[in-house]
């Protein structure tokens, strides 16, 4: 049996840290606050109405290549 952190594609800011534990909704709401249109652009986050989803493998991809070294301050 598969767990869910090998079946879901999409979870919502809410749900985040059920599936990657290193990240909180309040880390997740920071960072889609500072970096949400390159986030958006990226495909890592899409917006479902109100609801923000984050696409779990694209997001994983971004943070291993360094997408999250810097959130906010001068060195976006």
């Amino acid at each position: 049996m598969q767990s869910n952190h090998e079946t879901a594609r999409f979870v919502t800011v809410g749900d985040i840290q059920k599936y990657e534990p290193a990240f909180t909704p309040g880390g997740m709401r920071h960072i889609i606050f500072h970096r949400g249109d390159a986030l958006e652009k990226s495909g890592v986050v899409c917006r479902f109405g109100r609801k923000i989803l984050i696409d779990l493998p694209k997001f994983r991809d971004w943070v291993s290549q360094g997408g999250a070294r810097t959130i906010a301050g001068s060195g976006k």
